[in-house]
């Protein structure tokens, strides 16, 4: 029975953070996908009184539990309710309400409920599932915060409704997403939301596509199940390498992107001091021009704080990032992409 799992979660998992088994039992209890941070404040270490006997009383009661940890109850439409952390909330850090709106507009076909379960998901495996329901490119830094994501569908919803959901709760972690033209999304921390850079060249039809399985990937690599113990271990090496500031492998540094740039513009990659064996992130996942795929690789550059550099006509080399733009020098126009 519900309301004899709900006195389990509770008195047996209540020491613990805000449980995935308490969050569950609440979103199935009211009908609605929870959109919460995978952090929240913790639930009361007992529980004083009894929990009520039928369901209406069971969501009042843990409501005011919630309460009173510090955990704000925010209605977002028929299919969606946050639990955020009171203060954050307050703050206005949290994602625009649309809930209501998308349901109102939508006429897609739904996805059943528990299609989509991140228990305790590695950032990168949500990241991976979310541009495929996007259709577009992720452009990101290599050193993104990392948290990991707690996410289920507890009702059926659109395609639309699951990508603001996953918007929002990478939201709710300190991850913002922002679209880029029709080919890409920049994934930046949520305090840098600001000065994200938009401007994207717009493919003309009939342009010969790059297929993105040929495109070379730089420290990315195809998500698949793990266990905690080798979740733990990737975190462990990625953090060790970031902390020397060494590549995990040899063909994902920024000198390693800079030639692939190189290739493309017909240039001649020169070796770039202090900035070749720079960690860097890339991936395309999505057909694209030969403009957008230039765009990406200058933008996850600008992304890194670099930028490329024209040192004579047929050389480009890695420097600093200057100032706003898509990285590209203003020494040298010629390696601006054609739009």
């Amino acid at each position: 029975m519900r309301i004899q799992r709900f006195v389990a979660v509770t008195y047996v998992l209540a020491p613990l953070l805000a449980s995935a088994a308490t969050v569950d039992t609440y979103g199935e209890l009211i009908g609605k996908t929870i959109l919460a941070p995978s952090a929240l404040p913790l639930l009361p270490d007992s529980i004083d009184s009894e929990p009520p006997a039928n369901k209406t009383n069971v969501i009042a009661f843990l409501e005011k539990e919630f309460s009173k940890r510090g955990i704000s109850v925010v209605q977002d439409g028929p299919r969606f309710v946050r639990l955020v952390p009171s203060g954050d909330w307050q703050a206005g850090l949290s994602a625009p309400l649309r809930g209501a709106q998308l349901h109102a507009s939508s006429s897609q076909q739904l996805i059943p409920a528990g299609a989509v379960n991140f228990p305790a998901t590695d950032l990168s495996q949500v990241l991976d599932i979310y541009a495929g329901l996007k259709s577009r490119t992720i452009l990101r830094t290599r050193f993104l915060p990392s948290p990991t994501i707690r996410f289920k569908n507890q009702c059926p919803l659109t395609r639309e409704e699951l990508v603001y959901a996953l918007e929002t709760v990478l939201a709710l972690n300190g991850l913002s997403t922002v679209d880029d033209g029709q080919a890409f999304v920049q994934i930046v921390p949520i305090q840098l939301r600001s000065q994200v850079n938009t401007h994207a060249p717009t493919a003309e039809p009939g342009t010969k596509l790059f297929d993105p399985k040929k495109v070379p990937s730089m420290g990315y690599s195809s998500p698949r199940p793990q266990t905690k113990l080798e979740r733990d271990l990737e975190r462990w090496r990625k953090a060790f390498f970031e902390f020397m500031r060494l590549n995990g492998t040899s063909n994902s540094s920024a000198q390693h992107l800079l030639e692939l740039y190189a290739d493309l513009t017909d240039k001649k990659a020169e070796p770039s001091k202090n900035y070749e064996t720079s960690p860097i992130w890339f991936h395309v996942s999505t057909p694209l021009t030969k403009s957008e795929l230039l765009y990406a690789i200058e933008t996850t550059f600008a992304l890194n704080n670099l930028e490329i550099t024209g040192i004579e006509e047929n050389r480009v080399r890695l420097g600093p990032k200057m100032g706003p733009g898509k990285g590209v020098s203003r020494q040298d126009k010629s390696l601006e992409p054609e739009l």
